[in-house]
């Protein structure tokens, strides 16, 4: 049995002063503290419950998340102002010739409203009036339509009417002008051969090829009838030549000939090679400090307007000047000019003239004629030397025969 103490301010019926009684205080404090606690783990297991809920659905948020194909929202470019898709630019040169570009896209910039990327961009061009269409394509470039200059990079390649077929990594074309530069390597075949240069120019209406810092070329004589055929341009006067039957670019035989300079100028019939100058015909070779190489003028014999039209056949005339040297495995030549004509098959040499057979003999002078249809070497004027003979002539030993 519990006591309840009685309040010694309450009277014997536990009433206090107030006039409250104190027993009923008691169990309802007791009641109120019970729901309580029931409330405290009523909560306590809601809590846990969301929480659960709230891991099981970040879960799903993440494996959600993890699972969705990632999406790219594009965003704008700041410096693109107009896209447009197969677009097409056209003008006039200089000479008042059409000319045409076209590409996959082209995107016009905002920082220079006046340049526009282009993606495969195609230009196609006349080179003169009346003539066919020649072409010039690449990966990519930009086109600047104030200036009319179009840059090409990545896999250019141009194929002109006249026959004309280059490769390079770079041309900066000067559209009006009619003019090609460019600083990268540059590989072509053409009338003159196969030539390359690690830099060039293309000038003066597309007639005028230049190799530079440092050039190549391979002349191959048996195919005259194909790319050592030059450039037609209309012209009415000059002889007519059977274009059917080639004529000969030798020193002596029809092996092709490696060509070797620091630079190069091609235009129609003449070429210009320029610096440590070195030209091989199998083994005949020639040096020189400069060479000017000058091809046949050949005219089909056909009626109509292709009988107005002049080809450049194969080379016919050599003049090379200064530090000239022939030299071949019999004997060499050294003096400071050689000129070799190809109808005479002759190479004559001046200036301070030094002839040297491969057995040591040897002949001075200043004028030397060296015919290789013969192998006869005949001095004009004074000969000194071991060769000398009668008239100016020199005894000469050719593959261990002599002539005179």
């Amino acid at each position: 049995m519990t006591t309840v103490p009685i309040d010694p301010e309450s009277d014997a019926f536990g009433v206090n002063a107030d006039g409250h009684s104190l027993q009923f205080w008691e169990p309802r404090r007791a009641l109120t503290l019970d729901a309580a606690r029931r409330h405290t783990v009523v909560v306590l297991y809601i809590r846990r419950v969301l929480m659960v809920m709230a891991g099981a659905l970040l879960l799903i948020l993440l494996a959600y998340f993890i699972k969705a194909p990632t999406t790219i929202i594009p965003t704008d470019n700041p410096d693109e102002a107009v896209k447009m898709v197969n677009p097409v630019y056209s003008g006039r040169t200089t000479d008042d010739l059409p000319y045409r570009i076209t590409a996959d896209s082209a995107v016009r910039l905002l920082r220079s409203p006046d340049n526009m990327k282009l993606e495969n961009p195609v230009l196609n061009f006349m080179r003169n009036e009346g003539a066919g269409q020649s072409v010039v394509l690449a990966l990519g470039g930009e086109y600047n339509a104030q200036s009319e200059i179009l840059e090409l990079q990545r896999d250019v390649n141009l194929k002109t009417d006249d026959g004309y077929m280059c490769k390079t990594g770079h041309a900066r074309i000067l559209i009006k002008d009619k003019r090609i530069e460019g600083d990268e390597a540059i590989s072509c075949t053409g009338n003159f051969g196969q030539a390359g240069g690690n830099a060039y120019e293309i000038n003066e209406g597309y007639s005028e090829f230049v190799f530079k810092n440092g050039m190549t070329a391979r002349l191959i004589p048996e195919q005259s009838g194909n790319f050592l055929m030059a450039p037609e341009t209309s012209q009415d006067g000059g002889k007519a030549v059977d274009v059917s039957a080639p004529s000969k670019l030798s020193f002596g035989g029809d092996a092709p000939i490696n060509v070797k300079a620091d630079l190069a100028v091609y235009k129609g019939p003449k070429t210009v090679l320029t610096g440590n100058v070195f030209l091989r015909q199998e083994t005949s070779d020639i040096y020189a400090d400069q060479m000017n190489m000058f091809r046949e003028e050949l005219r089909p014999t056909r009626n109509g307007d292709e009988a107005r039209i002049i080809k450049y056949g194969n080379i016919n005339k050599i003049v090379a000047v200064g530090n000239f040297k022939y030299v071949t495995p019999e004997s060499s030549v050294t003096g400071k000019k050689g000129v070799y004509e190809r109808d005479k098959n002759i190479i004559t040499v001046t200036g301070n003239v030094k002839y040297i057979q491969a057995n040591g003999s040897s002949a001075y002078g200043e004028i030397l004629t060296y015919d290789l249809t013969t192998n006869k070497v005949t001095f004009g004027g004074n000969c000194s030397g071991t060769t000398c003979g009668r008239n100016g002539g020199v005894n000469i030993t050719v593959k261990g025969k002599k002539k005179g």
